[in-house]
């Protein structure tokens, strides 16, 4: 594999980093800032609602420039928002900083899935973009940990001028191993770009993206307590299962990669499919510590290795639209990430409490296998469309379908 993909794992590192790192701040945020846990929380969801509605604005006004190029763009503005947040005097210019920062993450990912895709044969497009996702998912486990021991030893400031440092890595690294290329795409109406976006096909992986993301973070948000209460396990255990846990994020990347590449659509059923098992196992298997970290380890598995695929696919069924569908979907994943988050939390204020996640979990999970067998079919009648010859010409057919 090409070093080149070792600088967009830098960057995604560097974004997974500043998206989540926020939870493992809101105490010393609350203190300094003088404000409650809630509002210090909501700093989270400013940062996701950037992601989710300025994504395809700034594709958009990218379009016109080559890949590298809205990489290292997108990286400055990723490197500026993170400086901004280490030197805001108070909640709202943190909160406006934060929000500057998440222009930077649909257009990063999307760039880089496509640079991606093209550093490699066909063949190993997703496991290329599995590789950049690696960065993702060691933020999850090694990101917001190192950053909230700085934050305990220093100050919060410090935790955000460290992600400014990795910025400043993955913006070098960047500069020096991206070669450079022509221009992302002609230039494409705005009404053309959006009529791509609907094709039944790219809509329905948009929402297994989102369904997916959902089922990840209806459990995942609420990990900490779900082990305290469920298992009785001590926070210093927990840290251990969660580095357990992102041990099989890592394994599933990297799994799924291989699996999309050998056949995207039937995986991605199994896969979603696993998911609902092993959290439906998990309701009553939480109870003992054994089978908890055994369904635990599966589901952290199961549950990562569709994230990347889908971002390939998508932009692979997107036809003159790639740009925009690649940060679309991103936005999808954030949308998907509230959902759970949202979902879950209502759940554990009722008196069905924490055992009742795993089963919510894989509600999403169940929705996102449907949806795929959904997806199988329009695939199948666009290449049966295709073979037939009555393919409209302004309509390709899906590059996965052609594979």
């Amino acid at each position: 594999m090409p070093v080149a993909l070792l600088a967009l794992a830098i960057g995604a590192f560097g974004l997974g980093t500043t998206e989540t790192i926020v939870m493992g701040l809101l105490p010393q945020l609350s203190s300094g800032l003088h404000v409650s846990i809630a509002q210090a929380g909501m700093l989270v969801s400013g940062y996701a609602i950037g992601v989710t509605i300025a994504s395809p604005l700034v594709a958009i006004l990218t379009n016109s420039l080559s890949r590298r190029d809205t990489l290292l763009l997108t990286m400055g503005i990723f490197i500026a928002g993170n400086a901004c947040s280490a030197i805001a005097p108070g909640y709202w210019s943190l909160m406006v900083a934060r929000v500057l920062t998440s222009f930077s993450h649909g257009t990063f990912y999307g760039a880089a899935s496509i640079m991606a895709g093209k550093l490699v044969p066909p063949e190993k497009r997703a496991e290329a973009l599995s590789l950049v996702y690696i960065g993702l998912t060691l933020a999850m486990i090694l990101g917001v940990p190192l950053g909230t021991v700085v934050a305990q030893l220093t100050s919060w400031r410090m935790a955000f001028w460290l992600i400014c440092g990795v910025g400043v890595a993955a913006w070098s690294t960047m500069w020096l191993w991206i070669p450079q290329d022509g221009k992302a795409g002609p230039t494409i109406r705005l009404y053309e770009q959006f009529r791509a976006m609907t094709s039944p096909l790219v809509v329905t992986m948009m929402l297994v993206s989102m369904c997916t993301s959902a089922s990840m973070f209806t459990l995942f948000t609420y990990i900490s307590p779900f082990l305290q209460i469920r298992t009785g396990l001590t926070t210093h255990v927990i840290d251990g299962v969660l580095l357990m846990i992102g041990g099989g994020l890592c394994l599933g990347n990297l799994l799924g990669g291989r699996l999309a590449d050998w056949k995207m659509l039937p995986s991605c059923a199994g896969l979603m499919g696993a998911v609902a098992v092993v959290q439906l196992l998990l309701a009553p298997g939480s109870l003992h510590v054994w089978t908890c970290l055994v369904l635990l380890f599966l589901w952290g598995v199961f549950i990562y290795a569709p994230m990347a695929p889908l971002q390939s696919y998508v932009v692979a069924c997107s036809g003159s639209a790639p740009n925009i569908a690649a940060v679309m979907n991103q936005s999808s994943f954030n949308f998907g990430n509230a959902i759970g988050a949202w979902a879950g939390g209502i759940l554990v204020g009722t008196h069905w409490s924490y055992g009742s996640l795993p089963i919510l979990s894989a509600g999403f999970a169940l929705i996102g296998f449907g949806l795929v067998l959904l997806a199988q079919y329009f695939q199948s009648r666009d290449a049966t469309r295709h073979t037939a010859g009555h393919v409209d010409a302004d309509t390709p057919e899906p590059a996965a379908s052609r594979s």
